[in-house]
């Protein structure tokens, strides 16, 4: 079967028909499906395309549930990581040359990306065509791009910020942004190579003197500096004498640019190496105790100042370092007398440790040196431990009593003000602008911010977040965390394409602050983009976008602004209240901490509740082949690539098929190749076996009203899982599991039940649709059926089919073959001719019951289990064999519903002896090794002769 040709074929027939372009139905329920609009400075990855065939499985799925779907897509280009790419073309930067001839550039294409706007016309036209090739069922009409180009989305950025900053959302002030100091810019999200989510934190200088200069060690923990034993410095490292404000301090040459930035007076004296300070000693302010000067070569210059004190109790790097040096002292160049005299200070008192945690976890846990990989995972365990149990103890001072978690603020605002510490900011991990650039944390002045730390406009986000639906339900935590901890946030630069601040066009809004509402905009951009606008873009302004969003104004009056008839604005108009809010939208979980609690921000802060998003879906990092998808590992794949090597519907079953819920999914080379040969084989069996021209009968057989029962029973587990957006399951149900009932089915019956067979093959093919929709319309027109299964309803279950009895009976049968064949196996019987099955005594069946019964009471014991299977005069004079019976069914939780297996083997007899090659007696007489005292109910017992 040549894929191509069936995905180019049902592709085009979709187009040609528009089945996907969505319109107003007020006789159907809306449900608005959308993804956050890729970046375009490059092609579509299989990441992204996880998170993209999730939320089009999703719109398929609701499609057949008779909703209309409005499923939209958009390119994003707005923001600094083009232009900056660009320039780094028109440089002919070796590293961005080799990125564009790895993406399966043309040679002579690649100067042309020196122009960041051909960035912006070349990959979104690419990525259309590659989703299209996946079969996304996407209203391609509402398109648009956002750039500086598209004067439409310009207009509407626009109404959205001068919204915000009439509300008071916006502020200008001062505050830490992680900066680029090459683009000389604040590093959005979008703008990073590395260090998305990155933020600035708060760190403590505390204070060291030595020869009238000042050593400032950086500390996350200022209540450690009680503590100290030491100061490391990396010997081979830059450092500098430098006056900082009014004080001399030594710290190292890469933080120097960090100082400057955060409004220190910073003037370089003179340079000097790490190894320079080794084996002097210096005053902690904290304490006034001397200690020495050691050397640490895991101590990076960029981080803080290059200079960190040494608390081997609390902190397991330290005391491996310290540990090192003492076992071989001449080798780190240290003399024995510098550290003789070094011995760990306890100081806080923690839950599941001794007075000196950190020491305790290395030896513990065998760590071996202070380059042991293990030691990342210590440290996170003692800071946490000590972070929520732990107390200081007397050697803290006056602190003595504190618990850890609240003493930071307090040591701090003493520290700072005796002059004994100071604050700055740090970045919590390392940051890399696209213009490969590490970044640092910058204090800006006269910066415009969005004001994501007020009070009480979390309050209403987190109002907003409890009517959301969330798939899956458990990151629900994660969003209500992001939305205490969120600070105010840097919304536009000085550079970049995008629009530009309404009030001060200095100012670009940067690419992570224009993409939060655009939701919205896809209820009209099809009135608004494309070749024949509706609308001149310079008519709208923002009386238009109150009118269409919010329902303010007279529409006379705003359609003799727009230009327009106020018959064309209520359609806009009714366009936005019929799909709006939307109803899902999936992203992967990266999002959570910027664009996605973004978005409930500035809903809350411009819509009415009626509009506050509806359902968000979140998943997790695609895998391949069990490994992090990266370029250095040489396992990095667009969705072009993977296209190619296995066409649009096993490339989107192995993305669904990968994993579900906030669990990293895997691409599994070897299911994508195995995949395929399946769902042909699945493509010729539902044509060979489906009868169109089959009259209905009522099923009579057992095997017949059991096929019935697992199917409804099946199609029901199967919707609940894809109402939870559970896809994987969902497949796993409604796909391996039907066909492995399907195997069980014609395995034992000699003719099909056509009415059944039918259904069978209907509802499988539909159930897998969602999933696979090329060749399931393949086989759905195969079946003479003349709509698009696209279209087609899902199928429905019912209950009163669903019969628990007849499929435990069923199950029963396939123990009892297998069971039969095991013991033949083991046994190794050469000529066995007959099986005997004996099955449980109505006794046993009566104890099971009576035992059941009474365990399901509350504050029942074994006592009175046995006291009321005594209480019937019959079961008492079995005196022994009951109670042993009863202790066996505790024990072992023999529990099952009852069943007549007697009947159930003798009526399909005749299957059973031919699975397993010989005669079936069904509870004979005869009984040589006493076999049918060994039966228990669902546990028949086998002799075999």
């Amino acid at each position: 079967m040549n894929h191509d040709n069936i995905d180019e074929k049902w592709q085009k027939r979709w187009e040609e028909a528009g089945i996907f372009n969505a319109e107003i139905d007020t006789n159907k329920e809306k449900f608005f499906v959308n993804f956050p609009y890729p970046y375009m400075n490059g092609y579509f990855h299989i990441g992204h395309a996880f998170s993209l065939i999730r939320a089009d499985v999703f719109a398929r799925y609701k499609r057949m549930c008779g909703y209309n779907v409005l499923f939209p897509f958009a390119f994003h280009c707005t923001g600094t990581p083009i232009v900056a790419a660009a320039q780094r073309v028109a440089e002919n930067e070796p590293k961005q040359i080799e990125i564009l001839r790895q993406m399966g550039i043309q040679e002579e294409e690649i100067p042309k990306f020196a122009d960041p706007l051909y960035w912006v016309s070349f990959f979104p036209n690419e990525t259309m065509y590659d989703l299209k090739r996946m079969g996304a069922s996407i209203d391609w009409r509402r398109r648009f791009i956002t750039t500086s180009a598209n004067p439409y989305y310009n207009a509407f950025i626009k109404w959205q910020f001068n919204k915000l900053k009439k509300g008071k959302y916006i502020t200008k002030g001062e505050h830490p942004v992680v900066w680029c100091p090459k683009c000389k810019s604040p590093a959005g999200d979008h703008s990073r190579l590395e260090g998305e989510g990155a933020s600035p934190e708060e760190v403590f200088l505390i204070k060291f003197h030595m020869d009238g200069v000042v050593l400032p060690t950086a500390t996350y923990r200022p209540e450690t500096s009680f503590g100290v034993t030491n100061i490391w410095v990396n010997p081979n490292a830059d450092y500098v004498e430098a006056k900082v404000d009014d004080e001399v301090w030594v710290v190292s040459r890469k933080s120097i640019e960090k100082m400057d930035a955060q409004k220190h007076a910073v003037k370089v004296i003179r340079s000097l190496k790490g190894k320079e300070l080794i084996g002097k000693y210096s005053t902690n302010a904290v304490t006034g105790g001397k200690v020495p000067v050691l050397p640490a070569y895991f101590i990076e210059p960029a981080t803080g100042t290059g200079i960190v004190m040494s608390v081997p109790s609390h902190a397991p790097y330290d005391y491996a370092a310290l540990k090192d040096i003492r076992d071989d002292p001449k080798k780190h160049e240290v003399t024995p007398d510098l550290i003789r005299y070094i011995e760990p200070v306890s100081l806080i008192e923690v839950q599941d440790f001794g007075a000196h945690p950190a020491i305790e976890i290395v030896e513990k846990m065998e760590i071996r040196g202070q380059d042991d990989s293990k030691l990342e995972g210590a440290t996170k365990d003692v800071y946490r431990k000590e972070f929520h149990t732990g107390v200081l103890n007397k050697n803290t001072g006056k602190y003595a009593g504190l618990k850890v978690s609240e003493a930071k603020e307090i040591l701090a605002k003493d520290f700072v003000r005796e002059n004994k510490a100071i604050l700055i900011y740090e970045l919590s991990e390392e940051v890399i602008c696209r213009c490969l650039t590490r970044c640092i944390v910058k204090i800006v002045s006269d910066q415009w911010f969005l004001n994501y730390s007020d009070i009480k406009w979390k309050a209403k986000v987190h109002d907003a977040l409890n009517g959301v639906t969330l798939y899956p339900e458990k990151v629900r935590g994660q969003f209500e965390y992001v939305i205490d901890w969120l600070k105010d946030w840097a919304c536009a630069r000085e550079f970049g394409l995008g629009t530009r601040l309404p009030w001060d066009e200095r100012w670009v809004i940067e690419s992570l602050s224009d993409s939060t509402i655009y939701m919205a905009y896809y209820t009209i951009a099809h009135y608004l983009e494309g070749e024949k606008p509706l609308i001149k873009a310079e008519n709208l302004t923002d009386n238009f976008f109150d009118y269409i969003f919010l329902g303010m104004g007279n529409v006379e009056e705003v359609a003799i602004g727009a230009g327009v008839s106020p018959a064309l604005l209520k359609q806009m108009r009714a366009e936005f209240e019929y799909w709006y809010p939307f109803d899902f939208r999936n992203s992967g979980k990266d999002l959570i901490q910027n664009h996605l609690t973004f978005c409930l921000f500035n809903h809350v802060a411009i819509f009415p509740k009626k509009y506050w998003p509806s359902g968000i879906g979140v998943n997790g990092f695609i895998k391949v082949d069990g490994e992090k998808m990266s370029k250095s590992r040489g396992n990095f794949y667009t969705s072009r690539q993977i296209y190619a090597a296995y066409g649009a519907d096993v490339t989107r079953i192995t993305l669904m098929y990968g994993g579900e819920g906030l669990d990293d999914p895997n691409w599994d080379t070897e299911f994508a190749k195995s995949i395929g040969p399946k769902l042909k084989q699945w493509h010729d069996f539902a044509i060979g076996n489906y009868d169109s021209e089959y009259e209905s009968k009522i099923t009579t057989r057992h095997i017949d009203r059991w096929f019935q029962s697992i199917l409804h029973k099946t199609i029901k587990a199967t919707t609940e899982a894809m109402d939870r957006t559970e896809l994987r399951t969902a497949l796993q149900k409604g796909y391996f599991d039907l066909q492995r009932y399907l195997k069980w089915y014609t395995r034992r019956t000699r003719e099909y039940n056509r009415d059944l067979m039918n259904q069978f093959i209907e509802v499988q093919t539909k159930m897998i649709a969602p999933l696979v929709p090329h060749i399931c319309e393949e086989i759905w027109e195969k079946l003479g059926k003349k709509d698009f299964i696209s279209l087609t309803e899902w199928p429905q279950y019912d209950e009163t089919l669903i019969d628990e009895k007849i499929e435990r009976a069923e199950e029963f049968i396939k123990g009892v073959i297998a069971d039969v064949q095991e013991i033949f196996a083991v046994a190794r019987i050469k000529e066995a001719k007959t099986a005997h099955i004996y099955t449980a005594e109505d006794w046993k069946w009566e104890v099971m019951e009576l035992v059941a019964s009474t365990r399901f009471q509350q504050g029942k014991d074994m006592r009175d289990v046995m006291r009321n299977v005594m209480q019937d005069s019959e079961l008492r004079k079995r005196g022994k064999e009951v109670s042993a019976f009863v202790q066996k069914v505790t024990s072992e939780r023999i529990f099952v519903e009852k069943i007549d297996e007697n009947g159930v083997l003798r009526d399909d007899r005749e299957f059973i002896e031919g699975e397993i090659g010989m005669k079936l007696k069904v509870n004979p007489e005869y009984d040589p090794q006493n076999k049918r005292k060994m039966a228990i109910p669902g546990r028949p017992a086998i002799y075999i002769e």
